[in-house]
C-alpha cells in the first residue's frame, strides 16, 4: 500500500479533440478510457446535517478508502469508527464558511464535464504510455481551503474550492498569497492533478537529495504533464504568466550561470533548495520580473535535451530513471 500524498498547490479551457490529436500519433478514440469524477462534495453537502450520524455507513460504502482519507487526513477530524466523528464532521458541514464556500463551488463548477474531458484524454495518453498501470477514480471535494488536490494508490482527489478562480474574497483573508491565488483557477485543475499522479507513480529518489537532483526531478514531471496535456499552453501547465515564461525563456543561460558561478548545484542544504523549488513570488538572486520556481523550467529544459540527445532512450524510460545524475550528464545541456 502506498503511503497516501495531500497537495496543496499555490496555485484557456481547451478544446479536446476526440480523434487523431495533433500533437503526437496517438489514436484516442482507439484507448478504452473514461473518466467520471465522483462528485463526493455533492454528497456530503446533500446530508441533512441532523441525519449525519445515520449517512455515514452510506458515505463509507460508497466512497471507501476515499471518505476515510478525507475525514482523517484532509479536514482532520479523526478516522470514521470514532464516537466523536459525526459530531464532528456535522460541524464541518454547517460551518458558515464552509456552507458559502460549498455555495461558490457549486456557481463556479455545476458539472465538470469539461474537466471529465480534459482527464480522460489526458488518462488515455497515460494509458497509452503505460498500460500496466492503473487509472485513478477520481473524487472532488471541498475542504475548508485545506487542500488542492490528494492522492492514494488507485484514487485522485480534487479540493475544487481550491480553484475558485483570483477573484476569490476568500482567499487573500486567509492570507494566500497573490502569486499563489494567480493559479487557483479551474484552468489550473488538471495540470495540478496530472502533476500530482506523476509524483505517486514516479517517487523521488532522495538518496542523493541535492539541488540539481530536485531540479531534473521536477523536470520530470513538468516533462510528464506536457505530455499528457498536450493541448495546454506551457504558461498554464508551468503556472507563469506569459510574461514570466518569456523571461525564463531569455535568462535561460544567466539563470543556469547564476547556479555554476555560485557552486549550488550539488548543495543539499535543504532550506536553499526548498526556496527554488517550491512557489515564490520571484527567483532568489533575480529580478522580480522572474517567477518564482524559475529553476523547474531549466529542469524541464534539462530533460527535454536528455531524450532529443539520446535517441534510444523513450519518454516512458526517461519517467522510469531515477538515476538524475545520468540524465544530467548524458543531457549535454547547453543553455
Amino acid at each position: 500500500m502506498k503511503r497516501f500524498f495531500l497537495y496543496l498547490f499555490p496555485l484557456i479551457i481547451i478544446t479536446i479533440s476526440s480523434c487523431w490529436s495533433k500533437h503526437d500519433d496517438i489514436n484516442l478514440n482507439k484507448i478504452d478510457v473514461r473518466v467520471q469524477i465522483r462528485r463526493f462534495d455533492k454528497a456530503l453537502f446533500s446530508i441533512n446535517p441532523d441525519s449525519m450520524r445515520c449517512s455515514i455507513p452510506k458515505l463509507s460504502h460508497e466512497y471507501g478508502r476515499f471518505f476515510q482519507i478525507f475525514g482523517e487526513g484532509v479536514i482532520r477530524i479523526g478516522k470514521i469508527e470514532e464516537p466523536n466523528f459525526a459530531g464532528y464532521l456535522e460541524s464541518f458541514v454547517t460551518n458558515p464558511m464552509v456552507k458559502d464556500t460549498y455555495k461558490k463551488v457549486q456557481d463556479v463548477f455545476p458539472n465538470l464535464d469539461k474537466l471529465n474531458d480534459e482527464f480522460t484524454d489526458a488518462f488515455k495518453r497515460y494509458h497509452y504510455y503505460f498500460p500496466n498501470r492503473n487509472i485513478p477514480i477520481i473524487y472532488s471535494f471541498v475542504s475548508g481551503f485545506n487542500l488542492s488536490t490528494m492522492l492514494d494508490d488507485n484514487l485522485l482527489g480534487i479540493g475544487l474550492d481550491r480553484y475558485l478562480g483570483g477573484d476569490c474574497s476568500y482567499y487573500l483573508s486567509l492570507g494566500i498569497p497573490k502569486y499563489s491565488i494567480r493559479n487557483m483557477m479551474p484552468s489550473k485543475i488538471t495540470s495540478d492533478c496530472m502533476r500530482a499522479w506523476a509524483i505517486g507513480e514516479f517517487p523521488f529518489n532522495d538518496s542523493i537529495d541535492n539541488m540539481i537532483n530536485n531540479i531534473i526531478y521536477e523536470g520530470k514531471l513538468m516533462y510528464f504533464t506536457k505530455k499528457m496535456l498536450p493541448e495546454q499552453s506551457d504558461s498554464l501547465i508551468f503556472g507563469f504568466s506569459p510574461a514570466r515564461l518569456k523571461w525564463c525563456k531569455n535568462n535561460e543561460k544567466q539563470l543556469w550561470t547564476y547556479f555554476i558561478e555560485n557552486k549550488m548545484l550539488f548543495i543539499t542544504d535543504s532550506f536553499i533548495i526548498n526556496k527554488y523549488i517550491n512557489d515564490a513570488p520571484f527567483t532568489s538572486g533575480f529580478s522580480q520580473e522572474s517567477p518564482g520556481r524559475a529553476v523547474v523550467w531549466l529542469g524541464y529544459r534539462i530533460v527535454d535535451s536528455y531524450l532529443k540527445n539520446n535517441k534510444e532512450v523513450t519518454f516512458q524510460q526517461m519517467m522510469k530513471e531515477r538515476d538524475y545524475q545520468k540524465i544530467f550528464n548524458r543531457s549535454k545541456y547547453r543553455p
